[in-house]
């Protein structure tokens, strides 16, 4: 068994190199020769000899583990959450560990009532703890994974490479459909998460009235009484933190979608140029800044030698032009103002269905702008829209989408 103090001391000695070794384990594992490389440069005063015995310490600790199979190396699962932990560089998690959390809860609530119905303080006390542990580790959960967000979020504004946006932003957006999205249903107010929630707090305080009724287990209400104050804490911590991860990401998701709408346009008109030529494609779009006048106007004669100069050294450039990505369409996209939509909608005195309403009224629009401006509407106070249970499909430009439809409620018309 490891010594905890001589651990620390040599996590102390070497915090830098484990600084440097927790960046580089977010890419790739390393070698022996890449941790005596580190140690000499984090201690240029060591010698050869003392570089190999400080490295031979770190792999006696357990510090550094050998990879199965391989002589490279990589760090210690618990150092690493340690050290990611101190340097608030954690790893985002997944909606199914907080789902899986919650489930464990049912099953707890559960066992715990049937603990009380039978009078059993002790195996009340041990569910009660352990429903305790499982609400502290979904709080830390959600505080880790705010904490990530954030860290992407400062990574790719941050990043100055020279990678397209979707690529820079690409780790920003699969947080936001792996953890963001899949959240959100979790937490919404028909969601597994807010039912669980709900009745685990009807239970505790159905049993915390029936102590006080009948003063058995009176010495367990304590304990009873905060962990319903904990749930409830847990329900509007998660609540808060999922908003404020929503408000970091959308900026960036918004960003790309403009970016993306005008690369698309670019491209198009890129197409356009090299099957038609430059003329007959930029005059439609181009308004004409000369008059009439000016068409027929005489040049002077210094003008026309300077021309004919120019003409005769002149050589052509051969550029290359890229092809469109889509090249369907006659124009090019106008993506519709939110409030010019919203303007529109208002109009309709009876809305049936919200998405249906946009696929029909903007059948050119791309399937991300649409939903878009499905978010958008479906947000609006003005248009006060009621979110229905039962879900429809939508068949947009080849994708099929699963939505809750937002209508009009009838108070509001």
């Amino acid at each position: 068994m490891i010594a905890p103090r001589k651990l620390i001391r040599c996590l102390d000695e070497h915090w830098t190199l484990i600084e440097w070794l927790v960046e580089r384990s977010q890419h790739s594992s390393f070698s022996v020769q890449d941790v005596q490389h580190l140690i000499q440069k984090a201690n240029p005063q060591y010698s050869s000899e003392q570089v190999f015995k400080e490295t031979q310490r770190l792999l006696q600790l357990e510090v550094l583990i050998p990879l199965a199979k391989s002589s490279q190396l990589e760090l210690s699962s618990t150092i690493l959450e340690f050290a990611q932990h101190l340097l608030h560089e954690e790893q985002l998690g997944l909606a199914t560990d907080i789902e899986s959390r919650v489930l464990e809860l049912n099953r707890l609530s559960s066992r715990m009532a049937q603990a009380a119905s039978q009078r059993d303080s002790r195996e009340l006390r041990r569910f009660a703890r352990a429903m305790d542990d499982r609400i502290r580790e979904v709080l830390k959960q959600f505080a880790q994974n705010e904490q990530a967000i954030l860290s992407l979020v400062e990574r790719a504004k941050a990043d100055e490479s020279k990678l397209s946006l979707a690529r820079r932003y690409a780790a920003v957006m699969d947080a936001f459909d792996d953890y963001i999205e899949p959240v959100l249903l979790l937490v919404d107010i028909n969601g597994a998460f807010q039912h669980s929630i709900s009745s685990i707090e009807l239970q505790l305080t159905e049993q915390i009235q029936q102590i006080e009724v009948t003063g058995v287990l009176h010495q367990d209400k304590e304990s009873l009484l905060q962990l319903r104050t904990r749930l409830l804490e847990m329900n509007q911590v998660g609540r808060e933190s999922l908003s404020r991860c929503a408000d970091l990401l959308m900026p960036l998701r918004d960003e790309l979608r403009r970016n993306t709408l005008l690369s698309r346009n670019a491209s198009f008109l890129l197409g356009q140029m090299r099957k038609k030529g430059i003329e007959h494609t930029l005059d439609p779009l181009v308004p004409g800044l000369r008059s009439d006048a000016q068409k027929f106007s005489l040049g002077s004669a210094n003008q026309i030698t300077s021309y004919m100069a120019e003409l005769c050294q002149y050589q052509h450039d051969a550029y290359e032009v890229p092809d469109a990505i889509d090249s369907a369409h006659a124009s090019l996209m106008q993506v519709p103002e939110v409030k010019d939509v919203l303007r529109k909608a208002r109009t309709i005195k009876q809305l049936p269905d919200l998405s249906r309403w946009l696929a029909d009224s903007y059948p050119e629009l791309p399937v991300d702008e649409l939903l878009f401006l499905y978010q958008e509407l479906s947000r609006a106070d003005s248009l006060k829209l009621e979110h229905q249970q039962d879900a429809s499909q939508l068949d947009v430009q080849g994708y099929r989408l699963t939505l809750h439809p937002f209508r009009s409620s009838p108070e509001g018309h």
